[in-house]
């Protein structure tokens, strides 16, 4: 039986990540110790040890909670989803480094004369498999870890100024009511 500060020391995780996950009923310890320690056995450390591969694989606690009370087999599906969604991401960001990377090769002024027409890349998008809400979120995706490209790369595409600022504003993200 360890402690839960060996436990923490063990994962890199902080006591309070810990103390979170038994009052989520994620991680209970298994004993208490005379002083009301949690302690934790073998069983709970490999517990732990499958919370942090799900969670390093960006599962949310939520659905790690749904993976450890089920058959190893029946978590293919939510696994398939999550591989899928990391697909579009890396997608999306391939798509802002070439941008990226294009605008740096420009010395950061855009040339009209070299932009391909939006229609095209609209198309390009769309036969890589991109749905309208694939492009807001890539949109989205760009607004937030790159405003100042985006605005460039819209440009590039010879957008009009005030249809870009309309492009940008709508991309903005949208905070809970």
């Amino acid at each position: 039986m360890i402690t839960i500060r060996k436990l923490a020391a063990m994962f890199r995780l902080s006591r309070t990540a810990l103390l979170y996950y038994d009052r989520i009923g994620l991680l209970r310890p298994s004993a208490r110790s005379q002083a009301g320690y949690r302690l934790y056995d073998e069983a709970a450390v490999a517990r732990l040890r499958q919370i942090c591969t799900y969670k390093n694989a960006g599962l949310t606690l939520a659905e790690i909670g749904e993976l450890l009370d089920k058959p190893a087999a029946s978590n293919t599906g939510l696994f398939r989803n999550r591989l899928a969604e990391l697909e579009n991401q890396i997608a999306e960001l391939r798509i802002q480094q070439r941008a990226i990377l294009g605008l740096m090769r420009q010395g950061g002024d855009i040339d009209p004369s070299i932009a391909i027409e939006r229609g095209a890349f609209v198309e390009i998008l769309r036969s890589s498999g991109m749905s309208d809400a694939d492009m807001q979120r890539w949109h989205e995706a760009f607004e937030v870890n790159a405003p100042d490209a985006h605005h460039s790369f819209l440009r590039w595409l010879g957008i009009p100024e005030q249809e870009v600022l309309e492009i940008r504003k709508s991309s903005k993200p949208r905070r809970p009511a």
